[in-house]
């Protein structure tokens, strides 16, 4: 009996399937807050630089097989694209902290984004489509309610796509990029297409019970220099009442980089003001 019960557990050992690596407890990754805002028609903009170049304006285009860059942005960014019309962006940066390296993508003038821009319907110069093989990369979280998506790294590197037609506007449809850039001239209707860097604190704020708390400071960003310190109740920015976040990201907009601002803060019960001066974001 006794041999026929050690069989039996080892029996069973042997049935139970092995850990997987899933299994195992996964290190903590990283999120970004990504600012984004809608257009006009209710697309997702977001702001990135191009091998440090920018910042440019992309539609978030979950069905763009490529990070898609206008001709006269990769221009800016000092690339050239290839025979086939792709290039490797060195370095892509997403507003909000999100970097991607060695990113494959297309350097064309899509009919979508030249008609967008010839009727000024994005309220903003487009300068691309963030596509498959950017977003690929990341879990992506939309909220409409606010104004920040939330982009987390995966562990996976998308595949090059396929590429079908060679050319922005496959079957003809370039002409409807013509048109409406036609159109959008008589009417006397073009984009904003100022593309100013927004300014930088170089902190990471939380909404709680009490108001808006400093997370966390950038070391040497504009914040950190100025003396403000993880923990800081931040009570009013610009003279203003700070309740949310959104109210920071409405004061924060107004400012061009080296405006100078003060913040009130409590810390260990007392009240603090601190100036400082803006820095240069995207």
């Amino acid at each position: 009996m006794r041999s026929l019960g050690v069989c039996t557990v080892l029996a069973l050992c042997c049935l139970a399937p092995p850990l997987r690596a899933d299994d195992a407890k996964k290190p903590d990754v990283k999120s970004y807050n990504v600012p984004y805002r809608l257009t006009t028609f209710s697309h997702v903009l977001v702001r990135a630089k191009i091998n440090g170049k920018g910042p440019f304006n992309f539609i978030v285009d979950t069905g763009a097989p490529a990070l898609i860059v206008s001709t006269a942005a990769a221009k800016k960014a000092g690339l050239e694209p290839g025979k086939d019309g792709w290039a490797t962006f060195d370095r892509v940066e997403i507003e909000g902290g999100v970097v991607a390296e060695k990113v494959k993508g297309i350097i064309e003038d899509p009919f979508q984004l030249e008609g967008m821009n010839g009727l000024g319907l994005a309220g903003a110069e487009l300068h691309g489509m963030m596509g498959y093989t950017v977003l690929a990369r990341y879990r992506t979280e939309f909220d409409f309610s606010s104004s920040k998506m939330i982009w987390t790294p995966v562990d996976f590197s998308p595949p090059l796509p396929e590429r079908i037609g060679g050319g922005g506007g496959a079957g003809g449809l370039e002409f409807i990029g013509m048109f409406m850039k036609m159109i959008g001239t008589l009417l006397g209707t073009k984009a904003n297409v100022e593309t100013v860097p927004r300014g930088f604190l170089g902190i990471d704020a939380a909404q709680g019970d009490n108001g808006v708390t400093v997370k966390s400071v950038l070391a040497k960003g504009p914040a950190a220099l100025a003396g403000v310190k993880a923990g800081d109740h931040i009570a009013e920015f610009k003279g203003r009442t700070v309740r949310e976040i959104d109210d920071m990201s409405r004061y924060l907009a107004k400012l061009k980089p080296g405006d100078s601002t003060t913040m009130l803060v409590k810390r260990d019960g007392k009240e603090q003001e601190i100036s400082i001066k803006v820095g240069e974001g995207f």
